[in-house]
């Protein structure tokens, strides 16, 4: 695993005095890449909920302009709640992993660094989501700005096809198949016997992770309450800004998915589908190129499918502030 970079210890932001709760109901994580006027106002939001025995943990893999910006932001604010890490290894699956790491709560809330939250109740929400014994996690309403909705009712998992199925706008409480990573929370319990996220996966990776929280006896629940506005930031984040490599990227990570949850069965359907929408992408481009970089990542997907995955919860490493 490699080593995180901490820019500041937590004590450092510290311009009260106060000290967190030793043991916060809520460990709450952000990600972020290169979007510090972004990250800023999310976590703004949070200090302004009705619920706030929480530590928040901002997992900075920004270059040094916003990394700077996000230093001196969460320095001033002067919040004993507030912790900094900054990685110099990037990927949505390694931030949240170093999060798992060093939360001190048994419930673990992660959302991007782009949303709005709609509630000074969302982090209760997902708190009293948790009143069954065996909800292992939770995702919360999704009004998204540029994701379109394929489903009738609330659903989120991944079809045998290998399409993603998505309708996160209920107004119920409902078992669904997977959270979005967007917003999404779990019980550390559940954590502990499935793992953490799978490095290898750049997309479908909270998929992934859902699919072995419910093998492990577990239930993932949609929480309308908890209800956020997907913002989808133009700039920073993960999102591939090329549109070939957004569907490589698809292409592969699905078949990965696939291949480690369905087996060689589970490949066919997929297969088909992803030739078809492979072939169709081909002919809307005119493109041969597009159409054998698509195909390629299929079997690429397969083979690393067949490695060891990724997915140690691991040990926060030591690292000395100057």
């Amino acid at each position: 695993m490699p080593a995180p970079l901490l820019a500041e210890p937590a004590s450092a932001f510290s311009k009260t005095g106060g000290t967190p709760s030793a043991a916060p109901a809520v460990s709450i994580v952000i990600p972020t890449f290169n979007r510090a006027a972004v990250l800023q106002a999310t976590v703004a939001q949070f200090r302004l909920q009705n619920f706030d025995d929480f530590e928040l943990w901002v997992i900075d893999q920004s270059d040094a302009p916003d990394r700077d910006a996000n230093i001196t932001y969460i320095r001033a604010i002067g919040d004993p709640r507030l912790n900094y890490l900054h990685l110099t290894t990037r990927g949505p699956s390694n931030a949240r992993n170093e999060g798992l790491a060093r939360t001190r709560a048994e419930i673990v809330l992660f959302v991007d660094d782009d949303v709005l939250l709609l509630s000074r109740d969302f982090i209760g929400a997902h708190v009293r989501a948790y009143d069954a014994p065996d909800t292992g996690g939770v995702t919360g309403r999704h009004v998204e700005r540029l994701l379109r909705i394929n489903a009738r009712r609330t659903a989120c998992h991944v079809a045998w096809s290998g399409r993603t199925i998505f309708n996160l706008f209920g107004h119920k409480r409902v078992t669904v198949g997977s959270v979005k990573g967007s917003n999404m929370s779990f019980r550390m319990a559940a954590v502990r016997q499935a793992g953490a996220f799978d490095r290898r996966l750049k997309f479908l990776e909270e998929t992934d992770f859902s699919t072995r929280i419910r093998n492990a006896g577990w239930r993932i629940v949609f929480e309308p309450a908890a209800e956020i506005v997907h913002l989808s930031a133009p700039s920073g984040g993960v999102r591939e800004r090329d549109r070939l490599q957004s569907d490589i990227t698809r292409f592969e990570c699905t078949a990965y998915y696939i291949l480690k949850h369905r087996g060689w069965i589970g490949a066919v359907p997929f297969v088909l589908t992803f030739a078809l929408i492979g072939s169709v992408r081909m002919l809307k481009t005119q493109s041969l190129k597009t159409g054998l970089a698509l195909a390629a990542a299929i079997p690429r997907g397969f083979s690393a499918a067949r490695l060891e995955p990724d997915q140690a919860l691991g040990a926060v490493a030591a690292v000395s502030a100057d």
